[in-house]
């Protein structure tokens, strides 16, 4: 035995034959395998090595496999940018086709539109990515349904940023804008539409908003970044003041950007809409003019520098607000009778505000309110009647069920079959009916004053007119019944809450009481009166 031993470890499934023994190594000598500890390993036969075979042991060799391209699941960079403005346009166009296939609006709004969304997205500077397809052609994209099939990008180092921050720091349009911009070209084509119905088309889940994701195909949203994808996500309740905040942000945007400026509301059509919505009598619609004109207010979107009342900022809640002053002053909600001057006095006639509330008090339904199920919490579960929960299945169903592979067994998910929900006939309008019955149920519980001439007698002075006796309200606290139901309502038309329109209708009534002020200063007796 020579006295240099090469030692050779045991592989993994072997080990020496006598028992016991825990040796790792062994050494071959003399055509015999022995362990480090000399025991010999029976059934080993040493055969001749080639002397370019020297050295070979423990060598493996494999099959090679076909080499399969890979597929980058998930953009980055500049081509997620690209797809995610692609998904959001896709979105905006589907809003769009709904506005004029649905609803009828003129074909001119897809034009006006698609102008918008371009000179939106004309201030995005993308670098077009040739390392692969999917950045070809994108610069100013095409507005049209075209888009559906292609694929484009986002920076994948951004997966840990909120979906806030993501869209916000890149400075890409948000979702919330869709509706914005939708708003814009109807105002542009002088539409009757108001904000506030645009608001409760979202809320009710009729135009795409909730979840807009899911009406992407597939192929799309799946090369999305997590943070772009939750973009597209909504899943908290639309807010009617944020919609308002960036409808204001887009006529900002468009004024500096390229001096752009939009008409003013269609005003008498919208007084309408309201007065109808809120059963009004038709002698609101002069008053509301009238306080138009007092305060100067053309019902315009203007470029504020400061962001001094941002309230009253916005031209629909001017016209709501005034809507409601007009009511205040010509059928206040007080108890005191103030007598008209002749019949000819649109106050001569007065609203009986106990028939008002119970004539436009909503229905108790067995079923969900209609853009409510999202404000369910866990807890009103138990509290729910059978359609109730139908309901809430059927809108959760509608929402949250996509063609994603699901995560459970087919085997599991074959127990419990989903039907199709029935799709409501979009000509059918039971809610417009319902209000111009309400209209017709108030107009007729109208009721008459006795009016009283002027005179010079002393005692005429003390009667109250219209107008006199004005009371302002801050809170909600200081509302009397009748007052804070005509408030919620007008609220929920307008697609605000009763905060905010407190606070819009006390600021124009300062400015009122301040135009009073220095009427009063030029004549003895001024036009309006108020009681603080």
């Amino acid at each position: 035995m020579s006295s240099h031993i090469d030692f050779q470890r045991f592989r993994r499934d072997e080990s020496c034959s006598e028992e016991g023994c825990r040796a790792r190594k062994f050494y071959i000598e003399d055509g015999k395998k022995f362990c480090q500890r000399g025991h010999e390993q029976e059934g080993f036969t040493q055969t001749q090595q080639d002397e370019d075979d020297w050295n070979a042991q423990g060598k493996k060799s494999r099959k090679r496999r076909d080499e399969k391209e890979r597929v980058e699941t998930v953009l980055s960079g500049n081509a997620a940018k690209e797809l995610y403005l692609q998904c959001y346009q896709l979105i905006l166009w589907k809003q769009c086709h709904w506005l004029v296939a649905t609803l009828g609006l003129p074909d001119e709004l897809r034009v006006t539109v698609r102008d918008l969304w371009e000179l939106r997205i004309r201030v995005l500077h993308i670098p077009r990515s040739d390392t692969n397809g999917y950045g070809a052609g994108t610069g100013t994209m095409m507005f049209s349904s075209a888009s559906e099939g292609e694929n484009v990008g986002t920076d994948g180092t951004g997966s840990k940023r909120s979906r806030k921050g993501a869209v916000s720091d890149e400075k890409l349009p948000r979702l919330i804008e869709t509706l914005g911009i939708c708003y814009l070209g109807m105002l542009l084509l002088k539409l009757p539409v108001s904000l506030g119905q645009v608001y409760r088309w979202a809320a009710e889940g009729q135009i795409i908003f909730s979840r807009a994701i899911k009406h992407v195909p597939r192929e799309m949203r799946s090369k999305l970044p997590a943070h772009y994808h939750s973009a597209l996500e909504i899943r908290a309740p639309l807010n009617g003041v944020a919609l308002y905040g960036i409808v204001l942000k887009l006529v900002e945007f468009y004024s500096v950007e390229f001096d752009m400026d939009f008409p003013t509301l269609n005003t008498p059509l919208l007084t309408y809409r309201y007065m109808r919505d809120l059963s009004l009598p038709v002698e609101i619609y002069p008053a509301v003019r009238r306080l138009a004109n007092m305060l100067e207010i053309d019902f315009s979107y203007t470029v504020r520098k400061r962001k001094t009342n941002a309230v009253n900022a916005h031209p629909e809640m001017q016209l709501v607000s005034l809507i409601v002053i007009a009511t205040k002053l010509a059928y206040p909600f007080d108890q005191i009778d103030r007598i008209p001057e002749s019949y000819s006095d649109p106050t001569a006639v007065r609203i009986d505000w106990g028939k008002w509330m119970r004539a436009t008090a909503r229905e108790s339904s067995k079923g969900l309110v209609i853009g409510e199920e999202a404000k369910v919490q866990d807890s009103d579960v138990w509290n729910m009647n059978s359609d109730k929960l139908d309901d809430y299945m059927d809108w959760y169903q509608k929402t949250w069920i996509d063609d994603r592979d699901p995560k459970i067994s087919e085997q599991i998910l074959q127990l419990f079959p989903l039907d199709d929900i029935p799709r409501k006939d979009a000509q059918e309008n039971p809610e417009s009916e319902r209000r111009l019955a309400i209209l017709k149920d108030v107009q007729k519980s109208l009721l008459w004053r006795n009016p009283q001439p002027c005179s010079e007698d002393e005692g005429s002075e003390q009667v109250p007119r219209a107008g006199e006796l004005y009371k302002r309200y801050r809170t909600e606290v200081e509302l009397p019944k009748p007052a804070k139901a005509f408030f919620e309502l007008a609220a929920s038309r307008a697609g605000i809450s009763l905060r905010i329109l407190l606070k819009s209708v006390f600021q124009l009534e300062i400015q009122l009481e301040n135009w009073r002020l220095e009427v009063g200063k030029r004549r003895p007796a001024g036009e309006l009166s108020y009681q603080r």
